[in-house]
C-alpha cells in the first residue's frame, strides 16, 4: 500500500512538473496596470526582487550613509515605479499567451473529437433490408434455377440509410465542432492582433534593462558617475518608457 501511494505521489508530482500544465494560466487574468502599495509592502517588494531598501540599514545606522539613502530616494521615486509597472505588464502578458496557447490546444483536441464522433454517426452501422427471392416461372428451366439461387437469395441484403439516434448525434456533433472551430478562430484572431508573446518578452526586457540602470546608478558606474547623474537616470528612464511601443 505504501509503495502504491509513494508511486501516486511521484506521478502526480511529475504530473505537476510538465511544462504545459506548470504554466496553466490564471483564467480570471493578471491585472495590466500596476499599483503601488502602502510604504511597508513597497519595502517588503523591493527586499523580495533583490533591490536594496531601507530594511537593509537599521535605522540608527542610515545617517552614516547619507549618499546611499539619497540614491535610494531618487531610484525609488523615478526608476522603481516604472520597473514595476514594466514587470506588472509582463506579467499580464505571459498569462494572456498561456492562456490562448491553451485555449487552442483545447480547442484542436475538442474539434478532432466532436468532429471524429460525427463522421463515425453519419458514416456508421447502417440499418439492412432483406430483399425477396425472384419470381420464376414454373418450367423446368425455372425450376433449376430457383434451385441455384435460392440458398443465396435470403442472404442478399442492400444498405438503408442511417436513421433515428444516428442522425441526431451526427447533426448534434456538427454543431459541437462548428461552434468550437468558430471560438478557437475567434481566440486565434485575438492573439494574433494583441500578440501577447512580444509584448511580454519586450516588457520583461525594458524591466531587466531598468533593473541594471538602478545598480549602475547605485555603484555610481557610467554613466552615472557625474553632477548630472539623476537628469541622465530621467532620461534613461523616458527612453525606456518610449521603447514599450516600439
Amino acid at each position: 500500500m505504501a509503495k502504491q501511494t509513494n508511486f501516486l505521489a511521484r506521478t502526480w508530482r511529475d504530473v505537476n512538473e510538465l511544462f504545459f500544465v506548470r504554466r496553466r494560466p490564471r483564467w480570471l487574468g493578471i491585472p495590466k496596470e500596476w499599483e503601488q502599495p502602502d510604504e511597508e509592502a513597497f519595502e517588503a517588494m523591493l527586499q523580495r526582487d533583490d533591490f536594496v531598501s531601507l530594511a537593509d540599514f537599521p535605522a540608527e545606522e542610515r545617517d552614516k550613509h547619507p549618499i546611499i539613502m539619497q540614491d535610494l530616494a531618487d531610484l525609488k521615486q523615478y526608476l522603481v515605479p516604472t520597473f514595476y509597472r514594466l514587470s506588472q505588464r509582463s506579467r499580464h502578458y505571459q498569462n494572456l499567451f498561456y492562456m490562448y496557447q491553451w485555449i487552442f490546444v483545447l480547442g484542436a483536441f475538442l474539434t478532432t473529437l466532436f468532429g471524429t464522433l460525427a463522421t463515425y454517426n453519419i458514416a456508421g452501422p447502417q440499418e439492412v433490408v432483406p430483399t425477396a427471392a425472384p419470381v420464376v416461372e414454373a418450367t423446368a428451366e425455372g425450376t433449376a434455377a430457383a434451385e441455384g439461387t435460392a440458398d443465396t437469395s435470403a442472404d442478399q441484403n442492400i444498405p438503408g440509410s442511417t436513421r433515428g439516434n444516428s442522425t441526431f448525434w451526427a447533426q448534434t456533433f456538427s454543431i459541437f465542432t462548428a461552434v468550437i472551430g468558430a471560438f478557437t478562430a475567434f481566440f486565434r484572431t485575438l492573439s494574433n492582433r494583441s500578440d501577447p508573446q512580444k509584448r511580454w518578452g519586450n516588457t520583461r526586457r525594458l524591466a531587466e534593462e531598468l533593473r541594471m540602470h538602478y545598480y549602475k546608478y547605485l555603484s555610481h558606474q557610467q554613466p552615472y558617475n557625474s553632477p548630472d547623474r539623476l537628469t541622465k537616470l530621467r532620461d534613461t528612464v523616458l527612453k525606456v518608457k518610449e521603447q514599450e511601443y516600439v
